[in-house]
């Protein structure tokens, strides 16, 4: 990777003014750009506009407000467009009149043979960098500047576009509508969709909201919408800052290539936003709405000097999800979003790489738009808050958006506005946490003797010293941070902190007598990776009695090795309260998935139609854990009717691991089965894929054929390398790789790394020559490096045999423990005054492996970015 800086700004684009046809047919677009420019540099005597395959009929400029535009003389190489500029001229305004074919920042959709529902649509998506694609700019986010448009759309079609639409009506009944946005933005906050929509209103203190939808999809529309104006209020209470700009929009369109991007004051969505009543059981849009809404204040109002500071617009906008859903849902909800983005985060971190969340290492921007920018950038602004208190935290917010309003931002800004409201010195805490790469990796020992109660840690990643690799920072220097402990004594909770900076650490608490449990990191303050090793008692009864759901939830992710009958029925007592937080459930069942014992199973089971979805879906999952035709029967009652289609989609899914004779029929059967977002025909994919069942190969290779939804599709192509490896399916893959969907791609490449075939380098070679996307560029680079033969199958191959050994031990384990069950009563009548021998697993203090089971949860799937 290249290391990108800041381009030199020697003018200031102040407004663009476009005036644009559409032709749908052609796919293409012209007209004129009338930029006004502001000098900044006194030397410059070029102004380099970023305009990418423009054919274009004249350039032309005006000195000063006033006078005639001449022609003037200009270079084009299909890039930059350099406009020469005379050296007394403050002001100019250029002229630019062109047309051009866009391959990206400008889609045109429209129904074909084999999608023939598509509807008819134009929609623009410019970040990071693409609004040169239609447009004539500085694509910088550096540069802001006010906007307005006239635009020409096909009769009976509707345009949205940023600011104030100013169109009469009898204008738009010819197509032409106008839009002015007076307030600055960036190049890549601009956005024009047309097409024929339905528009629900809607306000929130004084602000107009508007959502457009397809048409006939207005019900999903206001069920989908009907918490923005409650988002809007509370992100102007807490911030202290209004809604910025006069109106929002929201419109849904189809096979956007993100989630949704926050245009400003128009945020454009995919399809999929848009609930129907079975869907709304389990899936909320809520992220996604509160996401792209925070943008408006963190984003739009302050923009990121540089991408290398985009953690400033992307982290904000998603611990502002948690923001809203902890002022809906509760404190509950937060924590466990938080703790999903950390997970999210040290999946990245532990498998593809680790950098700092400012970071100027990248070949596109788009390159670091990823876990760490948006998953642990929101961490590092929810241990901010924990650290600095709310108060504080919110003024310094507050101040943040007021001094920096309708400009632009780098990190330090955020930094020098959070110590003034606080008066903390915060240097250390962004240095490691924000500047650095990498994050702790705690081992915490828990033990009691006596009067003594004895923590020790350990930070693992210190251990890596010296064995970096070619990185500059592999994350593995010391952390100082904060280890907070809630114990538990006579029903009372004490909270002790320590500090640790060192790479190990004894900590000694005198406490009257055995605590009934210790609770690690109650809070979430350390956004790493915490293991803990614990008494098997203390973890029942924190499972039991401690007083938040954190806790309880800590409690459940640690008893998962603890496989003795004891902490099974505290596990299955816990999955069957159905007062208990969705997460802890949901925690115990996977806990009880990894325990694998029969009594597992039959805790399991007996929860198999509990009442909420989530904890279905979790006891779906765990379930698939056994390879036991009682768990097939229970997830094919699930997988073939459910009222909640994503129930019936990790149903299919586990029941294929499950690799029981009833599992093939079954899925077949729903593998068509309609749904929203296609959920249930990805989930019977997956399933087919982990069954191993060669008949469904050319069930699956046939829906990996354009026509078929896109999540089907990609699910599908994901499948093949698990069912085989090849030529045939190599090659299958290989012809997939011009697809239009970036995400389809991506999961084209994963799928030939998958295969492990080294003759897929000639291919994907050529495919990065051409590709535009980057995302995509950055998958096929990393598959390049990475394929190197069966390397990746043979590790497939040796996780499956692990896995089944882990089930023959379970199995074994379960048949032990019933033998011993039998005998221990013959045991205790022949000894003399009933004297038997105590088992490990009844010893309070009985030295029993825990620890986190380092598996790395994937958070429920949202629509987001």
């Amino acid at each position: 990777m290249q290391r990108v800086y800041e381009r030199a700004r020697p003018f200031q684009v102040t407004h663009i003014a476009l005036d644009l046809r559409l032709d749908v047919p052609k796919k293409s677009v012209s007209g004129e750009a009338t930029l006004d420019v502001s000098r900044i540099d006194a030397r410059a005597r070029e102004l380099a506009l970023d305009a990418v395959g423009f054919d274009l009929e004249a350039v032309e400029l005006r000195v000063g407000d006033e006078g005639k535009f001449v022609a003037v003389e200009h270079v084009y190489d299909g890039q930059t467009l350099r406009v020469s500029v005379p050296e007394a001229a403050s002001r100019v305004t250029v002229r630019v009149r062109y047309s051009a074919t866009p391959r990206r920042g400008l889609y045109f959709l429209a129904p074909d043979e084999h999608v023939r529902d598509r509807p008819a649509q134009v929609w623009s998506q410019c970040q990071d960098e693409d609004a040169r694609h239609f447009f004539p700019c500085i694509d910088k986010p550096h540069n802001k500047q006010s906007t307005s448009l006239r635009v020409t759309v096909p009769e009976g079609w509707f345009a949205l576009s940023n600011g104030t639409r100013e169109s009469e009506e009898d204008e738009e009944q010819r197509g032409v509508y106008r839009y002015r946005m007076d307030d600055p933005h960036p190049s890549y906050l601009f956005t024009l969709v047309a097409g024929e929509f339905e528009r629900i209103d809607d306000e929130a203190d004084g602000v107009r909201l508007h959502y457009f939808v397809p048409k006939g999809k207005t019900d999903e529309g206001k069920r989908t919408f009907r918490r923005t104006p409650d988002m809007v209020r509370r992100f102007g209470k807490l911030t202290g800052v209004a809604y910025p700009w006069k109106t929002y929009s929201q419109i849904v369109v189809s096979d956007f290539i993100f989630g949704g991007m926050e245009n400003t004051t128009a945020t454009t969505m995919y399809e999929h936003i848009l609930l129907d009543e079975r869907a709304a059981i389990d899936v909320t849009a809520d992220d996604l709405i509160a996401h792209e809404l925070a943008h408006h204040w963190f984003g739009d109002l302050v923009t990121c000097r540089d991408w290398s500071h985009a953690w400033l617009n992307e982290g904000f906008a998603t611990y502002m999800e948690h923001v809203d859903r902890e002022g809906y849902l509760g404190r509950d909800e937060y924590e466990h979003g938080v703790r999903g983005d950390v997970a999210a985060y040290l999946g990245e971190a532990g498998g593809r790489y680790r950098r700092p969340i400012v970071c100027q290492d990248y070949e596109a921007p788009i390159d670091i738009f990823d876990r760490h920018l948006y998953e642990k950038g929101a961490c590092v602004l929810h241990m901010l808050r924990l650290e600095l208190g709310d108060e504080s935290f919110w003024r310094g917010i507050k101040t943040y958006l007021e001094r920096h309003a309708r400009g632009i931002v780098e990190t330090r800004d955020l930094m020098r506005a959070l110590e003034e409201a606080s008066g903390r010195s915060l240097e250390r805490f962004f240095e490691q946490w924000v500047f650095r790469a990498g994050h702790p990796e705690l081992e915490v020992k828990v033990d009691h003797d006596g009067e003594a109660l004895t923590v020790s840690v350990k930070q693992a990643q210190a251990a890596k010293e010296g064995k970096k690799d070619e990185k500059e920072d592999a994350g593995t220097h010391v952390f100082a941070l904060d280890l907070e402990l809630d114990i538990s004594i006579d029903g009372e909770v004490r909270r002790e902190v320590r500090r640790v900076e060192s790479a190990t650490a004894t900590f000694t608490i005198r406490v009257p007598k055995r605590p009934a449990f210790v609770v690690v990191d109650p809070e979430l303050r350390i956004v790493g990776d915490v293991r803990v090793e614990c008494p098997a008692d203390m973890l029942r009864a924190q499972l039991a009695g401690a007083p938040t759901a954190r806790g309880r939830l800590l409690a459940a992710s640690l008893m998962g090795k603890l496989d003795d009958p004891t902490t099974t029925r505290a596990l299955g007592a816990s999955l069957a309260k159905e007062d208990e937080f969705w997460g802890v459930r949901a925690e115990a069942a996977s806990a009880l998935g990894d325990v694998r014992s029969d009594d597992a199973l039959v805790h399991l089971v007996a929860q198999a139609r509990t009442g909420h979805a989530k904890v279905r879906r979790a006891v779906a999952a765990a379930l698939g854990k056994f390879r036991k035709a009682q768990a097939a029967e229970a997830l094919k009652s699930l997988a073939l009717r459910d009222a909640s289609y994503l129930v019936e989609a990790e149903a299919a899914r586990a029941l294929g691991a499950t690799r029981q004779g009833v599992a093939f029929d079954t899925l077949i059967e729903v593998l068509d089965r309609p749904s929203w977002a296609d959920i249930v025909r990805a989930g019977a994919l997956d399933g087919l894929a982990a069954l191993r069942d060669e008949r469904a190969q050319a069930h699956v290779l046939t829906r990996t054929r354009y026509g078929i939804p896109t999540r089907g599709r990609r699910a599908a192509i994901m499948a093949l390398p698990k069912l085989s490896t090849d030529r045939k399916v190599r090659e299958a893959l290989e012809d997939l790789l011009d697809q239009s969907d970036p995400y389809l791609k991506v999961d084209v490449v994963r799928a030939l790394v998958d295969v492990g075939d080294t003759k897929s380098r000639g291919p994907l070679s050529r495919q990065l020559e051409r590709e535009l996307d980057g995302r995509v560029r950055r998958r096929i680079r990393e598959a390049l490096r990475d394929l190197g033969g069966a390397g990746k199958r043979e590790a497939e191959r040796l996780r499956e045999d692990l896995e089944a050994l882990r089930s023959e031990h379970a199995d074994l384990k379960a048949r032990l423990g019933k033998l011993e069950a039998l005998l221990a009563p013959k045991e205790a009548a022949s000894k003399p005054n009933g004297v038997h021998h105590v088992r490990d697993t009844d010893k309070p203090e009985a030295e029993k492996e825990s620890g986190d089971k380092g598996k790395k949860r994937k958070k429920d799937e949202r629509a987001s970015r």
